[in-house]
């Protein structure tokens, strides 16, 4: 905040999405090397320390369950379990059974303007698609626990 920068502004510097970006700045998600470099030069009051744990330590990737209680994180997780269903339908018909990857994952946050002039937001989730696998015996590399 100090810096003056945006979330947006900040990613551009750093090569990442404004979520990404943020999930740095609050502890969850690991910082590489190379983003650290850009990261000291776009906010030089970041301490070296900082950056070390930030690129050292595992992230806690989880939320304290009271998080949902604020307004906005209540909303879009009520919009995701709402239209949960129907996203399901829609990636089984479009990729087949399988899941979308919160792993291999991009999210994106903007806005547009809706048609009466309001400001609307826009919310990108872009995951890879992980099949369902039938687990043949003879594709298992482990060796099974009842030998």
């Amino acid at each position: 905040a100090s810096s003056g920068l945006s979330y947006d502004d900040l990613a551009s510097k750093l090569g990442v999405t404004n979520t990404y970006c943020a999930q740095l700045l609050l502890g969850q998600a690991k910082l590489t090397a190379a983003t650290a470099a850009k990261l000291s030069e776009a906010l030089p009051d970041v301490s070296k320390s900082d950056l070390e744990s930030m690129q050292n330590d595992f992230p806690m990737r989880t939320f304290d369950g009271e998080i949902l209680k604020e307004p906005n994180v209540y909303r879009t997780y009520e919009a995701v379990t709402h239209y949960g269903e129907a996203i399901k339908s829609l990636i089984n018909e479009q990729c087949g059974d399988g899941i979308m990857s919160a792993i291999d994952f991009y999210c994106d946050v903007g806005t547009t303007t809706g048609k009466h002039g309001e400001k609307r937001v826009v919310i990108t989730f872009n995951g890879k698609f992980l099949p369902f696998i039938e687990q043949n015996s003879e594709d298992n590399s482990a060796k099974s626990p009842r030998e």
